[in-house]
């Protein structure tokens, strides 16, 4: 079944870490992405990027930091709160950008 199949990349630079995504999850964010390209959904595209990108890392983070506990912790702890900055930092610009379309 194509939900089993994992694509994986070789990151030379990071002590030879193997990291692997699944294929279905690659297929639906081309097929998303493509869909907002067709369509014109710029900002739309973005945050579907976004989101799989960080939950590509937060895969990423699992399998890299899962040896020491206290490590992975940490990285999970942080990865939440940069994760929530950038989201938060994403709304406060689509409002400013809804606040100056308005005015003009």
């Amino acid at each position: 079944m194509i939900h089993q199949w994992w694509v994986c990349f070789q990151a030379s630079r990071l002590s030879q870490t193997l990291v692997s995504i699944p294929a279905i999850e690659m297929l639906v964010v081309l097929v998303l992405l493509t869909i907002c390209l067709l369509f014109h959904l710029n900002r739309t595209g973005l945050v579907t990027a976004y989101i799989f990108a960080y939950h590509w890392g937060l895969l990423f983070g699992e399998q890299y930091f899962s040896g020491d506990a206290r490590v992975y912790y940490l990285f999970l702890a942080s990865y939440i709160v940069f994760g929530i900055m950038v989201v938060v930092l994403f709304m406060l610009a689509m409002m400013m950008a809804a606040r100056s379309s308005h005015s003009q």
